[in-house]
């Protein structure tokens, strides 16, 4: 035995010229490889590639060579830049000594090769936003220190692993109360809801045990665009102890993080296996748009098979656990609610799993996708673990007690010119209901378009819009789940953030965006957004406007919705710009700079047409219609601001 490690122990010591990169490993979703590709397989310089992602390295590298080998519809600058991203990923340690930040060690076996890879990043990211009502005005900033391993054994089998320390303070502001609905494990509840006396002919009175979330501003970003580089792990620094555990760094303090991945490749490439914790994206038509599974989500741990069955046919298959949300900050008051001999921690209701099975055709500039995902509560279910298996149809079997979608994509590309795309995700729909006035019509959609722009270097223009209905991504109240005694939340999250698109429910979002990359290291970009938010606080607060909103079981076949006329909406005008600089250094540097302008405000109709009177403030309005009158208000409830954000930040990979 000793004799095999020592042999082992000298294999992996052996450093040699013939470099192996880590073909099979992930390349994270937040590299501008990603909006290259995209632009690349726009303009015909390469096959359609998977619509679920990350890439591996061999996918990426196969990509560039491809569009490497159109040179002759490349200009000299941008054949500069496709050789660059090839030595990037082609050739990560070549020519690169081993020091205390970054390490190399393989064999010299082309047959088995072996390696093991050791790197550093560390990163500054600073962000402030300065508003007419300076009560908003706030900063924030993350000092970021990643680090890892990755490597090969033999060619089929790459591993990666990494770790990230974030001390960081990103403080929020207190806005007021949202109500999601009442604890349905309760017998005084159900009597309530289903209009029942007391045997001495009173109503019930369940006024104590309604349940309300805070909600909070993060204004230190432009809206919906901070994502935590941390994931469920914050201490204070005031507090570093194994009570301190908290949701959010509202004080400085030091969030961590690990993900890693093993991922083996079959028939080259044809079939590939993998398990591990890092960001994904599925059915994404354009870079974040993805209305299933988005790069804005948190990551969590899953097992994934993808099989290119034909050149133009393929499948995804995810299965996973689910992170809790750690919200005690939020949502504190809701679980207290719930009483269950003192477990009021968010672990207790939130112990779901999360699958996915996706089938895509290419043919010719079409691109059709379908399939479908389940939030189930954890236990031993093979339905929804067999990659073949429909889940909607598998839930006909076992019952009604977990939360199951459908979605679909199409798009068409021309060449050269640009791509149309639509997107669909069905949370639950009856065919028989109005879908733009009946609440349980739970449904997100997406249209867009891209455009190249000549004679600029790898430049486009997009425009899309989305739609996410009132209470699409949440779930229902139900009062069983199988193989738990208690309450299980099951909403469409993962450690308290949407697992789909970026936007909450009961909103929508038009974006016109701008990219280039006029050389090998700059990239620049520009928008606008539109975006439209139901109030999920407030007097005026809308039912379904948040992804802890909860549909009513007893009366949810009655309820309307009329975005926009049935109480108070944000208004918010985003306009930005920025870019990145990546400097070839001996260790390269980077340095991104993004301004954005904002100009926020509320509608809302009159309190005589608001009024919601029935099943505690989550019935309907009792005027509101489409004709229904509404107007600009700026209130210490509601404000009207305008604000200018700046995030800037540095960083350098050894």
């Amino acid at each position: 035995m000793k004799k095999i490690l020592f042999i082992i122990a000298a294999v992996l010591i052996i450093t040699t010229e013939n470099i192996f990169a880590q073909e099979n490993v992930s390349v994270n979703l937040s590299e501008d490889i990603y909006d290259f590709l995209d632009l690349a397989q726009t303009k015909g310089l390469c096959e359609p590639l998977n619509s679920y992602r990350p890439y591996t390295k061999k996918q990426i590298t196969s990509a560039l060579h491809e569009i490497r080998r159109n040179d002759d519809r490349l200009s000299e600058n941008e054949l500069i830049i496709v050789e660059k991203y090839l030595e990037l990923y082609e050739d990560t340690y070549k020519d690169k000594k081993n020091n205390i930040f970054r390490a190399r060690i393989t064999n010299d076996n082309e047959d088995l090769p072996i390696s093991f890879n050791y790197s550093t990043k560390i990163e500054t990211i600073a962000s402030g936003g300065l508003y007419n009502k300076s009560d908003y005005s706030s900063f924030a900033i993350d000092n970021i220190y990643r680090f890892g391993f990755d490597g090969d054994l033999g060619k089929n089998l790459s591993y990666r692993m990494g770790a990230v320390g974030d001390i960081t303070k990103v403080p929020l502001h207190y806005m007021g109360e949202y109500f999601i609905g009442y604890p349905w494990y309760d017998s005084d509840v159900e009597n309530f809801l289903n209009g029942k006396k007391r045997e001495d002919d009173t109503l019930y009175d369940v006024s104590d045990k309604a349940r309300y979330i805070k909600k909070y501003l993060n204004t230190s970003y432009l809206p919906y665009s901070y994502k935590k580089p941390w994931a469920g792990q914050f201490y204070y620094f005031s507090n570093m102890s194994a009570s301190g555990l908290e949701g959010w760094p509202l004080e400085l303090g030091l969030g961590f993080s690990v993900d890693g991945e093993i991922k083996f490749s079959l028939l080259d490439d044809h079939i590939l296996i993998g398990a591990g914790r890092f960001d994904r994206e599925v059915a994404a038509m354009d870079t974040g748009s993805s209305l299933v599974l988005n790069s804005h989500a948190y990551p969590f741990m899953a097992m994934d098979v993808q099989f290119k069955v034909l050149k133009s046919l393929k499948f995804y298959s995810l299965t996973g656990v689910l992170e809790y949300p750690n919200q005690d900050y939020i949502n504190e008051k809701a679980f207290a609610k719930f009483g269950e001999d003192g477990n009021n921690d968010d672990s207790f209701y939130y112990q779901n799993a999360f699958s996915l099975n996706m089938l895509e055709v290419d043919y010719k500039g079409l691109h059709v996708d379908f399939g479908g995902t389940a939030v189930w509560p954890k236990r031993f279910e093979l339905g929804y673990i067999f990659p073949l298996a429909s889940f909607v149809e598998y839930q006909n079997h076992i019952g009604d007690c977990d939360n199951l979608c459908l979605f679909g994509d199409l798009k068409y590309t021309l060449a050269g010119i640009g791509s149309v795309w639509g997107s669909l995700y069905l949370d639950e729909m009856n065919v028989a209901n109005n879908p733009f006035t009946a609440t349980r019509m739970m449904f997100a959609i997406q249209g867009g378009a891209k455009y190249i722009i000549p004679r600029l270097t790898f430049a486009s223009i997009s425009l899309r819009y989305t739609k996410i209905e009132p209470y699409c991504y949440t779930h229902h109240s139900i009062n069983y789940t199988p193989w738990y005694s208690h309450y299980i939340c099951e909403n469409y999250t993962n450690d308290g953030e949407c697992l789909g698109y970026y936007l909450p429910p009961n909103s929508d979002e038009i974006l016109l965006s701008f990219k280039m990359k006029p050389t090998a290291g700059i990239s620049v970009g520009a928008s606008y957004q539109l975006i439209r938010h139901g109030a999920d606080y407030g007097s005026q607060q809308v039912p379904g406007s948040s992804l802890y909103s909860e549909l009513s079981n007893k009366n949810r076949d009655e309820l309307q919705k009329y975005f926009l006329h049935d109480g108070a909406y944000n208004w918010n005008h985003i306009l930005s710009a920025g870019g990145k600089v990546t400097l070839n250094t001996k260790f390269p540097v980077s340095i991104n700079a993004n301004l954005g302008l904002l100009y926020s405000y509320y509608t809302a109709i009159s309190a005589e047409d608001y009024d919601r009177s029935v099943y505690g403030n989550n019935g309907n309005c009792k005027n509101a219609s489409y004709k229904t009158k509404y107007s600009i208000v700026d209130t210490d409830e509601y404000p009207k601001m305008f604000g200018a954000i700046l995030t800037l930040g540095a960083g350098i990979k050894f």
